[in-house]
């Protein structure tokens, strides 16, 4: 009777493994919390951050204080580089920067996780802090890097390699994104997705009459099958997703065409534009902390969390 015991030990243990990477779903999204992502916005729109322009002293600020909390989450390098460096027109400096949270099983395949943190810096004296473009969408992307960070050193996921990607030089005709994808040292065929997070803390521009909504864009590229991944990790947010930019067929296709996820779409990728539109504030002085609803901005986090748990779940369903 022993040989029984011990193949329904092993049963029951690979049993245990699946729930445990199902356990505790909460766990994770509890690191999304209103008093962190108020932290990191209003870190990166203080003004030793200058407004963050590409090439100064304030996107220098940006970019350490995003590396080292790449660095704090124990990210890994992207084939053995944690930043690219360039020169966009051989004048402006501009730094790329980026971290793996590895699949638990080896896997070549991967999704990319982005949002831009430069702004418009100083102009004629005035400082831009960029809150909302594109404060929020990093205070996103470092929440979402913790969340599958703490999911990793659980040893419960995730399924796909996570690349997170803080761009430089978007407002510089997406110079980062061009130039990352450019030199992409992986197969575009490998990459389930690109997600990209730009202008998402604000509740200013409804998509109906609820201020708790959400635009994403760029749903029919993924696969069919896994086109209602969006609507199954919104069964937990309930927020109110709009897949156009307000019904119009004209300002979709525009305003897909103008985020980082552009170049990966370009290149055969599946690519996703999660945003809350532009306002009266965007570009201007007035794009301050006080202006992001964090509350929604949390939810929304964990709706692209449990967004990219849905893709890896189901690629091969």
């Amino acid at each position: 009777m022993r040989y029984p015991v011990v193949i329904l030990c092993i049963a029951a243990s690979l049993l245990a493994f699946p729930f445990k990477a199902t356990a505790q779903p909460g766990k994770y999204e509890s690191v999304a919390t209103v008093s962190l992502q108020r932290e990191i916005v209003e870190h990166l729109c203080d003004s030793i951050m200058e407004g963050r322009a590409s090439g100064s002293k304030g996107g220098e600020a940006a970019r350490i204080y995003i590396q080292e909390y790449f660095k704090n989450l124990e990210l890994k390098p992207f084939y053995f580089r944690s930043s690219q460096t360039f020169r966009h027109n051989d004048t402006i400096k501009m730094h790329n920067v980026f971290g793996v949270v590895p699949a638990l099983a080896p896997s070549e395949k991967y999704i990319v996780v982005s949002a831009h943190y430069d702004h418009l810096g100083i102009i004629k004296g005035k400082t831009y802090p960029g809150a909302d473009d594109n404060a929020s969408g990093v205070a996103a992307l470092l929440t979402v890097a913790e969340m599958f960070s703490q999911m990793r050193r659980d040893s419960v996921g995730p399924g796909v390699n996570i690349l997170f990607v803080a761009f430089d030089g978007k407002e510089y005709s997406m110079a980062g994104s061009k130039r990352f994808t450019a030199q992409l040292p992986i197969a575009p065929e490998n990459i389930l997705c690109e997600i990209n997070l730009d202008i998402l803390g604000s509740t200013l521009v409804p998509v109906h009459r609820r201020q708790d909504y959400l635009i994403v864009l760029g749903r029919n590229t993924l696969p069919e099958g896994l086109r209602g991944c969006i609507a199954k990790a919104n069964s937990g947010a309930a927020l109110d997703i709009d897949y156009t930019f307000y019904g119009s067929d004209d300002f979709t296709r525009t305003m897909y065409r103008l985020g980082d996820h552009y170049p990966f779409y370009q290149k055969g990728v599946p690519a996703l534009l999660f945003t809350s539109g532009f306002h009266q504030h965007t570009l201007k002085t007035t794009d301050t902390p006080e202006i992001i609803d964090y509350p929604v901005l949390s939810r929304r986090t964990k709706l692209i969390f449990n967004t990219i748990i849905n893709l890896y779940n189901g690629r091969n369903r």
